[in-house]
Order: C-alpha cells, then sequence, then structure tokens
C-alpha cells in the first residue's frame, strides 16, 4: 500500500501468502438489512461500492486517490469486518465510522447521501461478506 513496487515473484509470493489465510466465518446477521446492504453497496447509480470492489474478492486490484493525498490499491473486502480499524490510516475504528465524513466521505464511493438506516444496512452486508 504505497510502498515500493513489487518484483512478479514477490507479488506472487505475497498473493499466495495473504490467500492461504482463511477467512473468519461471518456472524450471522439479519438477513433482510443485509440484502437492503448488498443492494445499496451494488448500486452503480447510488453508493457505487461495486465499482472499486467487485469481482470473487471485492477488489478491483487496481491503484487509485481516494483523497487520501497518495495512490493506494483497492483492498479486498472479504472479511473486512474482522479487521479493524478502517481505511488505509486506521482512522475508522468502526464500520460506521467508515461512512461518517472523516471516514472518506464520497471519495469513497457516493456515502453521503445514505440514511442512517441505509449505512446500518451497508455494515450489516459488510460484516456479513
Amino acid at each position: 500500500m504505497a510502498g515500493p513496487l513489487l518484483t512478479t515473484s514477490q507479488m506472487a509470493a505475497a498473493k499466495s501468502w495473504t490467500d492461504s489465510i482463511p477467512l473468519v466465518p461471518p456472524s450471522p446477521g439479519d438477513a433482510a438489512a443485509i440484502a437492503r446492504g448488498k443492494a445499496l453497496f451494488e448500486d452503480t447509480t447510488g453508493a457505487s461500492c461495486v465499482t472499486c470492489h467487485n469481482g470473487p474478492k471485492l477488489t478491483n486490484n487496481l491503484t487509485g486517490n481516494v483523497g487520501t493525498g497518495a495512490p493506494f490499491q483497492v483492498p479486498r473486502l472479504l472479511g473486512v469486518a474482522q479487521h479493524p480499524p478502517f481505511l488505509h490510516d486506521g482512522r475508522a475504528p468502526t464500520l460506521e465510522a467508515r461512512f461518517d465524513p472523516n471516514g472518506g466521505g464520497d471519495m469513497h464511493g457516493h456515502t453521503s447521501q445514505l440514511t442512517p438506516a441505509q449505512i446500518a444496512d451497508l455494515v450489516a452486508y459488510l460484516e456479513s461478506i
């Protein structure tokens, strides 16, 4: 994440190692809230999370500047709830805090228009993956 570029063999070794780490099974949650949150996550005309967090590991593996002052690789979101704090610098102690103005705002998707209930649904979805 913004370090020196890795060689092809270093990237392969890092990928092999990170892919071998077992995911912690997500906690079961409110199925209706999870479904609503997934719909928000995948809505390309709304929150647009899926624009960058897509594919089997919920990352496009691209590098970009999302208002952090430096480019960072889009992280995978599988098991994201198991690894607080959030964002590249840990400024979001909870998933809920990721969606407040100090948590990246609209530079990480278009989330400023979401209601507290919608944020709760989006967090329920993130906790389920």
